[in-house]
């Protein structure tokens, strides 16, 4: 019944869309890498390829975790409700069963590639706990944002494209800093409607030291820059022409910004350009994506 009213509360369907998003959103990055690779490559060792696929779902279902846990923890669930909200504790130790059997898997790629697995896993390991978990907090300091977009950019993308190939290129990396800006700005929209919240139980992240007017402000800029990254990519030929596709999405991205601007206010209303830069990102790393496996 909770999932079908969210359907009806326009406000529980944004935080829906919105909260649901980045454990479906972490996966692409991974993708992206093994594109990549397949790419640059012309091989995929499909042992690899699974371990990984199932490494990357449990750091991210242990992300899930720990940010329900630490947010029911903290009382940032129970800002503006009236209902008693319960602290899950057994997704605590959910979260840490999910990250060592990812650290297992870890061992396993790392022997059968090299060490720097373990390097992209123990900081993949880091952005995740303490992205809301004592002592660190990113997401309280003012880092948070920038800890997904290296998290789901650089180190997912660089840490898919070396378990296929046991190496680092300039590719990767460039496509890798493409991909983890537009997930930075989908950041910085995630967190504007939760602004009051947020300011209430002291999590002082980029939105609430900006204020909202000034997110936006930021958000277009990084959103400018996501398109001149993918622009200059093609130019020095690091990405393939064909990504540039992706394009054809930024008189949509522009016109949600502006809804952005106008309803920044209204939970409601914001559906629009939350959807909008979802959207857009999913579409950015298919077209990248697809374009290295078509090069």
């Amino acid at each position: 019944m909770r999932h079908l009213a969210s359907f009806v509360n326009p406000v529980e369907l944004v935080r829906l869309i919105r909260y649901r998003f980045f454990l479906f959103a972490g996966l692409l990055p991974y993708f992206l890498g093994q594109a990549v690779a397949f790419g640059l490559n012309k091989s995929l060792n499909k042992t690899c390829f699974w371990l990984g696929f199932a490494g990357i779902f449990l750091v991210l279902v242990a992300v899930e975790f720990f940010n329900e846990y630490f947010d029911a923890k903290d009382g940032g669930d129970r800002i503006f409700s009236l209902e008693d909200v319960r602290i899950p504790h057994h997704f605590y130790p959910l979260g840490i069963l999910a990250v060592g059997i990812a650290f297992i898997i870890g061992i396993y790629l790392a022997l059968q590639t090299g060490w720097p697995v373990l390097l992209f896993a123990f900081l993949g390991f880091l952005g995740a706990y303490f992205y809301v978990g004592p002592p660190v907090r990113w997401a309280y300091r003012g880092f948070g944002e920038i800890v997904i977009g290296l998290c789901y950019g650089p180190l997912m993308v660089l840490g898919s494209y070396y378990i296929q190939t046991a190496k680092i290129a300039f590719e990767p990396l460039f496509v890798s800093m493409v991909i983890g800006l537009s997930i930075f700005c989908l950041a910085i929209l995630n967190e504007i409607p939760d602004y009051y919240q947020d300011r209430l139980v002291g999590k002082r992240n980029l939105v609430v030291r900006l204020g909202k007017r000034k997110a936006i402000t930021l958000l277009k800029l990084c959103l400018a820059g996501v398109f001149t990254l993918l622009v200059v990519g093609v130019l020095i030929k690091k990405i393939p022409l064909t990504a540039l596709t992706a394009v054809i999405t930024v008189p949509w991205v522009w016109k949600s910004v502006k809804a952005a601007e106008e309803n920044y206010d209204s939970p409601a209303r914001f559906l629009f350009p939350v959807n909008t830069i979802v959207i857009t990102h999913v579409l950015l790393a298919l077209f990248l994506g697809m374009s290295f496996l078509r090069g």
